[in-house]
């Protein structure tokens, strides 16, 4: 995941938070590229070329993804409210 070109003073917990969500989702996307790729090399030639474009896919999709909620929850931890932790819970 890239770093936001934004610099936001934000606290530890926020931080530790958006690390533990980009994790999960890294995780994720690994796991459905996989299997994708595999999927789609089980039905015929898939080119080098053309397995790069379905990683970059997957990488541009999660990151637009998370662009949203990481700079929510930096924004959040300045307002003191629940976002971080209820950011935690519905993103494991």
């Amino acid at each position: 995941m890239s770093v936001n070109d934004d610099i936001h003073e934000t606290t530890p917990d926020v931080e530790q938070a958006i690390g533990q969500i980009e994790s999960r989702a890294a995780g994720i996307r690994a796991e459905q590229l996989e299997q994708a790729l595999t999927q789609l090399r089980a039905r015929g030639d898939l080119t080098d070329e053309q397995a790069a474009a379905v990683e970059r896919l997957s990488e541009r999709l999660a990151e637009r993804l998370l662009a949203v909620p990481r700079e929510s929850l930096r924004q959040s931890s300045n307002a003191g409210d629940r976002t971080v932790e209820t950011a935690v819970e519905l993103f494991g």
